[in-house]
């Protein structure tokens, strides 16, 4: 009787084990969910970025980090140099504990956020991105940050539906991508000597880092509604950007006044 009861609990573990690795199969990426930066001060970025996307701004209940909103993901500012600190994509149906055995499946360093919300890895060129739940815009109302009073002035120069894409400079773009086709799953496209992931609704693009500069985030990307280019660019050189030659024709292109690029289209 208990060799036939032991026997039940080994099934019962074989078949936990298998269930786990079946859901660890492959994440269902929803998209970037977010971008997170620093800036000398966070209050005054966070106002530049609402003057160009729209309210709402939240601000951490226990830090000086604000928040902005980009439709459906956002960016989060923190205090000091100027920087993108990491980026997010976001998970359906999150579970820790499936994420864990993916990444142990793929031999993928990782790091838990102390939250145990979040999930931390560092490519090979010491980039850092996150793993969350999608939508984590919604975990900050829960007691993470407060809502800001309303500083918009006036509409606001491109309405935001999302995040569309990150482009990151690394040394060896054979290299990171065999890294983040672990996690991402297979190169999507090859183009204009980029390296394409496709995450949900965004995408996550790689490019030799060219020389003399150090590898690290060229640029993201947001996606909005239709807008006329040349009237947004004109609006942004008056809210403070440095307007660049845009890459991509009716692709704005500009940096914020702490020196980072940022690209807005209509695409998705």
């Amino acid at each position: 009787m208990s060799s036939r009861l032991f026997n039940r609990r080994e099934i019962l573990g074989v078949l936990g084990a298998t269930a786990v690795a079946l859901a660890a199969d492959e994440l269902r990426f929803s998209g970037l969910d977010h971008v997170q930066i620093a800036a000398p001060d966070a209050a005054k970025s966070a106002a530049f970025f609402v003057s160009v996307f729209g309210d709402p701004t939240w601000k951490n209940n226990r830090a000086i980090r604000r928040y902005v909103k980009l439709g459906s993901g956002y960016v989060g500012i923190d205090q000091g140099p100027a920087r993108v600190d990491h980026f997010s994509c976001g998970i359906q149906g999150f579970q820790v504990d499936e994420v864990h055995a993916f990444l142990k499946q793929r031999g993928v360093a990782y790091m838990d956020f102390p939250s145990g919300r979040d999930i931390s890895i560092t490519d090979p060129d010491g980039i850092k991105l996150e793993l969350s739940a999608e939508n984590s815009w919604a975990q900050l109302a829960s007691a993470t940050a407060s809502p800001e009073p309303a500083t918009a002035a006036g509409e606001p120069i491109f309405r935001p539906s999302g995040l569309d894409h990150i482009l990151l400079h690394v040394s060896d773009p054979e290299k990171s991508a065999e890294f983040y086709a672990k996690i991402y799953g297979p190169v999507t496209e090859r183009r204009n000597n980029r390296i394409w992931f496709r995450i949900g609704k965004s995408r996550i693009g790689l490019l030799k880092t060219p020389a003399g500069q150090k590898a690290g985030v060229n640029h993201f990307c947001v996606a909005a509604m239709t807008f006329d280019y040349d009237s947004a660019v004109k609006r942004l050189a008056s809210a403070g950007a440095a307007i660049e030659t845009p890459e991509v024709a009716g692709a704005p292109e500009f940096r914020d006044p702490d020196g980072l690029l940022v690209q807005v289209n209509t695409g998705g």
